[in-house]
């Protein structure tokens, strides 16, 4: 006598033809601004007889989901809204792939659009690089009217980083009332350059740009002296939360922002002078992305504007320096692909008996084009294609056909041409062989799909891989037992009807 104990069912189909698909491949979402938020719809449709679990995988940050997990009931659909937010002024060509729990694998949707900063950046657009260094050095030197060193400070005290008649030292946090250069003398004030300017002799316009100028307590700014900023251990002064020590400066948090932008402003707008940017890049980057722009910090670049008729770009869009890989030395970036697959494991509970294949995403992630070699080594399985091409963004669906058999698949699909390799198990049937015990066959699943027979009427059955019942009971208690002493070694369909005619199916092999 064999026992099956219904206790765990795995939510799978029986109809070959049945599916999940999307009512379209492709979003373009057209030109959206920077940040705004521009939506569209994609319905995912299930025609299978059984509930299947999606997860949403969105490989930029700039497209999202507003329902990264749900579940699609049978013969029932689902609806997701796509959102495109652009960080970037550039095209973008990505992908979503929707990885759902059955055995049709996944679907890949094609999700496009372009960012779009201000006109002031317009010539920026899908710029990387030394490109983009010497779109945003035309942009800020094109108009520029340089004040001159006294009038500079002149409008610093009067009004750029005048509020309410009192002026604040970047460096110390310090406060006095004053609103000409001989109130900043008479308060013990005085003008930062954060570029030092021994470093370029005192040239104008350098000295007189007021993007890297600050107002700061003449003692704070004399310690600072030409020093290169860093983070300080051990501190021979502080005060309002700056530090000296070891020869480094460290600005309190609240300004450490505001010093990374205005150094990498003056290295674009001029030149690297004496090299002082280099070893200070990789932490003024940490900083700048840290402590991201504030209202103080856009006001004063739009009052600076108003003055020398620029602006520092890094202030506006934080964001450029996302695509500029060195600003001290020069940026070329090392293009490189990389291949990110729907799953890392096709695993699937039951044997092979189906003729329907099993669709596997892979997206090209990287930042090159590469041509990708697919192989595997077991005879029961077929891939629709074994070599293809991807341009960044792209993705390609592999069809993985079974060969209807009764025996459980293992194998490997190795995915390479890339310069790395990426190995894709595949395991069939698997899960449920190794478990088996002629007296008492339990029902396990796989990770993820599980359903529990509830204590409620209903009806089970089991069918034979034709669709013919072999073996019908009424639902007693979560524990029904099903008595198949007479069943022949095969694929067989476990199946729940409840009174609702939701249907769970588990597929199961019996030696």
């Amino acid at each position: 006598m064999r026992n099956l104990f219904g206790v765990f069912l795995l939510l799978f189909g029986l109809s070959a033809s049945a599916q999940l698909s999307l009512t379209k491949s492709q979003i373009d979402f057209g030109t959206v601004q920077y940040k705004a938020d521009k939506t569209q719809q994609v319905t995912i449709s299930n025609s299978d007889n059984f509930d299947v679990n999606v997860t949403v995988k969105c490989y930029s940050k700039d497209f999202f989901v507003d329902d990264s997990s749900f579940v699609i009931r049978g013969n029932k659909s689902h609806t997701v809204n796509v959102f495109f937010s652009p960080r970037y002024n550039m095209t973008y060509n990505q992908e979503v792939v929707f990885v759902s729990s059955s055995r049709y694998g996944s679907l890949a949707l094609d999700v496009r659009g372009k960012g779009q900063y201000d006109a002031y950046y317009a010539s920026t657009f899908d710029k990387r690089d030394e490109d983009l260094k010497s779109a945003l050095k035309s942009i800020i030197s094109a108009n520029y009217r340089n004040l001159g060193y006294t009038a500079a400070r002149d409008a610093m005290y009067s009004n750029i980083d005048n509020v309410n008649g009192k002026v604040t030292c970047v460096y110390t946090g310090r406060e006095a009332t004053f609103n000409s250069r001989s109130g900043a003398n008479s308060n013990n004030f005085n003008c930062e350059h954060t570029w030092p300017q021994s470093l370029f002799n005192q040239n104008e316009p350098e000295r007189a740009d007021i993007h890297h100028l600050f107002p700061t307590d003449a003692g704070a700014n004399s310690r600072r002296s030409n020093y290169r900023f860093n983070v300080v251990s051990n501190a021979s002064w502080s005060e309002g939360g700056s530090k000296l020590g070891s020869g480094i400066f460290e600005p309190r948090d609240e300004h450490k922002g505001d010093v990374a932008r205005a150094m990498m402003y003056f290295a674009v707008r001029y030149q690297n002078y004496s090299s002082f940017l280099t070893n200070q890049e990789t932490l003024l980057r940490e900083w700048h992305n840290d402590k991201l722009p504030n209202d103080w910090s856009r006001k004063r670049n739009e009052a600076i504007f108003g003055y020398q008729r620029n602006r520092n770009p890094f202030v506006d869009y934080p964001e450029f320096t996302d695509r500029i890989t060195s600003i001290s030395t020069t940026a070329n970036a090392t293009l490189k692909a990389e291949i990110t697959p729907s799953v890392d494991e096709i695993r699937l509970s039951g044997v092979p008996t189906w003729t329907s294949p099993y669709k596997l995403v892979l997206t090209n992630t990287g930042t090159a084009s590469a041509t990708i070699n697919l192989a595997h080594s077991s005879s029961d399985i077929t891939l629709s294609t074994n070599t293809a091409n991807l341009q960044p963004g792209e993705s390609i669906t592999i069809e993985v056909t079974f060969k209807p058999t009764t025996q459980p698949v293992s194998d490997i699909i190795e995915v390479s041409g890339f310069g790395d390799n990426l190995d894709i198990k595949v395991s069939v049937g698997m899960s449920n062989i190794e478990n088996i015990n002629k007296e008492n066959l339990e029902l396990i699943t796989s990770e993820g799909q599980i359903g529990v027979i509830p204590n409620q009427s209903g009806e089970l059955y089991v069918m034979d891989i034709q669709g013919k019942t072999v073996f019908f009971t009424e639902i007693q208690s979560p524990f029904t037992e099903i008595m198949v002493d007479n069943l022949q070694s095969g694929a067989y369909f476990v199946c729940v009807k409840r009174k609702s005619n939701e249907q769970i199916v588990q597929r199961v092999w019996v030696p």
